[in-house]
């Protein structure tokens, strides 16, 4: 009991001697938490810029982009604007090139092609596996098609050849093929949304 008393004694000395809010300053140092708070908002603006590029494309919105494809986008295809248009802009690709490709090799505008409905190629691609015995490839899903024929545009688009009529000579037999492309991807530019 002497032991208690002694050493409350003491306790109270330092209080006294020192102040309470000395010992407090002493007990707890919260100056890390400073730091941790200026390395955490710079995280998030370093972030919120990566999201906002991911999600534009010359400054203009993905989810605005997919609306105007989908505007476009029929038959097997309808439903599918978003997701071109936000996996064209996630590689690095020109989401209207794409999806005009898409329009052109489909018949999707109006009514989608027997190759896109029974095997969802999207891009006229040709490999195995074979759709149905043919020379065209068949894909599991849509997504999967899309996925192909965006890749191989991007393949074209990373090399510089970021037009239609550029890529024309390594990706269609007709010589004006491009145009009907260009054709497409001006009426979904110019979509009103």
């Amino acid at each position: 009991m002497k032991f208690i008393l002694i050493f409350s004694n003491i306790i109270y000395s330092v209080i006294v001697n020192n102040g309470i809010d000395n010992i407090n300053k002493n007990m707890y140092d919260y100056s890390y938490v400073d730091t941790q708070v200026s390395v955490a908002v710079e995280e998030f603006k370093s972030s919120e810029v990566e999201w906002q590029e991911q999600f534009y494309f010359k400054g203009e919105h993905v989810e605005d982009i997919g609306k105007k494809i989908e505007k476009y986008f029929n038959s097997t295809l309808n439903g599918k604007g978003q997701f071109v248009a936000e996996y064209a802009v996630t590689v690095g690709m020109d989401p209207y090139l794409a999806a005009g490709v898409m329009l052109q090799e489909t018949g999707c505008y109006w009514n989608c092609s027997k190759l896109v409905k029974k095997c969802n190629n999207v891009g006229g691609q040709k490999g195995k596996p074979s759709c149905n015995g043919g020379s065209y490839r068949k894909f599991s899903t849509l997504e999967d098609g899309i996925k192909f024929t965006i890749n191989k545009l991007n393949g074209y688009y990373k090399k510089g050849k970021t037009t239609a009529k550029q890529i024309n000579p390594h990706y269609a037999e007709s010589n004006t093929w491009h145009v009907n492309v260009d054709k497409y991807i001006k009426k979904i530019k110019n979509a009103k949304i």
